[in-house]
């Protein structure tokens, strides 16, 4: 019976659904635990003035207990907002203190003090909050952005990346990539809309033949906090039934790789990245998810796609740049030829394109954070789906004394 129930162990193929560090806010330092977020423009922690039961299991930022903490308003004289990400709300006043990443990576840093979060989603999650990693765009204003910090910090500092895994090893990398975390070449491609770190694929394979789902070009973001794969609802629902992934698991090992065709290259898929397999059956790691223009449509390259392939970031070019992941080390290095590959599976050169003038994927200076991962609690399908397809935010010129005092009330629907 015992060697019965490790077969069927071994059989279930379960993803982690979310990574997150330290860093430290403050003088001295006040420790949290974020998500890295390259899908969001904010870093936002829980303060010490919220009651909501949004708050209750998080540490909170102490705004008093900080020599280096000044209230802050943004460019329009705003100095709290209100953000709505469809499943919640948070309701916070705008901060400036010293933010670190690690030990040596430290610089004054604009960010969100939550007076008041929801308890849907905020109550059930393993991290005190986030810190957006995406452009200007989606900031509260001049001076909110992290990846503008960084830059300004150190030229090397821009470049950042992930590697993330179902096992106790994820990381990211601030100052560039760990070489011995790649198992093949870098393939770059520029990123057309600096808002998330969205770039342009030519279409969407299935073992390295093109599909034709993207009439020619689909936009694509890469992010960090979403547990998934999503696309625009018309063409998820082309794409499950070209697939045809049975429910109950009785065809998984006759499923095609699944690819994003960048120029003659395709970045793959195994149906081990893509599906989710427990003795419940088989399950499609792909939501749907219509973004409105102009940001939209866009396809979500979530955590499905980010355990396959370290990414890395340039906001110098701007870039984002795909490596196979190394995991499991000269089997990921035999399996790369075929992870990335061209189109209609011929040998690709060992020459693969890259951004000009890229900066190497090395850096003996650069910082090293560990990822803790996990399962989110609740229905986190849902969560994601709103933060990126809903998010929006209203910004407040209403000073502390015009704010309700009840703002951040026990019923944990503060800020509304």
């Amino acid at each position: 019976a015992r060697a019965r129930a490790r077969l069927v162990e071994q059989m279930k193929i379960v993803h982690k659904t979310a990574y997150w560090g330290q860093l430290s806010l403050g003088t001295p330092p006040q420790p949290f635990k974020v998500i890295f977020d390259t899908g969001s423009g904010n870093l936002i922690v829980p303060a010490t003035r919220c009651r909501s039961l949004g708050c209750a299991p998080h540490r909170k930022y102490d705004p008093k207990a900080s020599t280096s903490s000044s209230s802050v308003t943004n460019e329009r004289g705003d100095d709290f907002s209100e953000i709505t990400f469809g499943t919640g709300q948070i309701a916070g006043t705008f901060y400036k203190d010293n933010l670190c990443i690690g030990d040596s990576l430290c610089f004054d840093a604009k960010f969100i003090g939550a007076d008041a979060m929801t308890a849907d989603p905020f109550q059930d999650i393993p991290f005190d909050g986030i810190l957006g990693l995406g452009f200007k765009d989606l900031s509260m204003g001049d001076g909110f952005n992290i990846v503008d910090d960084l830059q300004r910090t150190a030229a090397s500092s821009s470049v950042f990346s992930f590697f993330v895994s179902d096992a106790d090893d994820s990381e990211v990398t601030f100052g560039g990539c760990r070489p011995e975390r790649l198992a093949s070449d870098v393939v770059w491609a520029p990123v057309e809309v600096e808002s998330w770190w969205q770039v342009t694929i030519d279409d969407i394979t299935l073992d390295n033949a093109p599909k034709g789902l993207c009439d020619g070009k689909c936009q694509v973001a890469v992010d960090t906090g979403t547990s998934m794969l999503a696309g625009p609802s018309g063409l998820v629902g082309k794409l499950r039934a070209m697939v045809g992934a049975r429910d109950d698991c009785s065809n998984f090992n006759e499923l095609p790789t699944l690819g994003f065709q960048i120029g003659e290259i395709v970045l793959n898929l195994r149906p081990d990245d893509y599906m989710d397999k427990s003795s419940a059956g088989c399950s499609f790691s792909l939501m749907a998810l219509d973004v409105p223009p102009p940001k939209g449509p866009v396809f979500i390259l979530g955590d499905p796609f980010l355990r396959r392939f370290v990414t890395i970031y340039d906001r110098s070019r701007p870039a984002v740049g795909f490596a196979v992941a190394r995991h499991r080390g000269a089997e990921d290095e035999a399996d790369a030829s075929r992870l990335i590959a061209r189109i209609g599976g011929g040998a690709r050169s060992s020459a693969l394109p890259s951004a000009p003038g890229a900066v190497a994927v090395g850096n003996a200076s650069g910082v090293n954070l560990h990822l803790s991962g996990g399962m989110m609690v609740g229905d986190t399908a849902e969560v994601e789906v709103d933060r990126i397809g809903s998010r929006s935010s209203r910004r407040s010129s209403a000073s502390r004394s015009s704010r309700s005092s009840d703002s951040g009330g026990g019923d944990g629907k503060g800020g509304g």
